[in-house]
């Protein structure tokens, strides 16, 4: 039986907040598939710049901007001052979603409605579609 293969941006929302959620050896289709295989990556980016902005493993990074582009991505920078670090990425709107509801969800920081609804929609597509034939 073939498992259900969710949505790329299902899929990266859930590696972003339950990394573990999906071993190689339960979802091999997963590790086959390049959509799935991008999400990962990006999911990967994510929580890199998430444990930068925590301050997990070195020292905290601050927001300091973001901007909304005409192509509808968002621009996001931040810096870390003890070390002069400074970047800038561009994030799809899912993207900046998740890494705000991520940071929402580890130290209550605001979040606003339409983030919290863009991820939570995503997320829906972990479910496979109920269809009579597969009751």
């Amino acid at each position: 039986m073939s498992q259900h293969v969710p949505g790329a941006e299902a899929l990266l929302c859930a590696l972003v907040l339950a990394p573990n959620s999906y071993s190689r050896n339960r979802f091999f289709e997963l590790f086959t598939d390049p959509k799935a295989t991008r999400a990962r990556r990006r999911a990967s980016k994510l929580r890199g710049i998430i444990r930068q902005l925590l301050g997990d493993r070195s020292p905290r990074a601050e927001l300091t901007g973001e901007q909304l582009l005409e192509d509808g991505q968002v621009l996001i920078r931040y810096q870390v001052k003890q070390i002069g670090y400074a970047r800038t990425v561009a994030l799809s709107a899912i993207e900046a979603s998740v890494l705000k509801y991520a940071l929402h969800r580890a130290e209550g920081a605001p979040l606003d409605p339409a983030d919290r609804q863009r991820v939570e929609a995503a997320l829906q597509g972990l479910t496979p579609p109920f269809t009579p034939d597969s009751a």
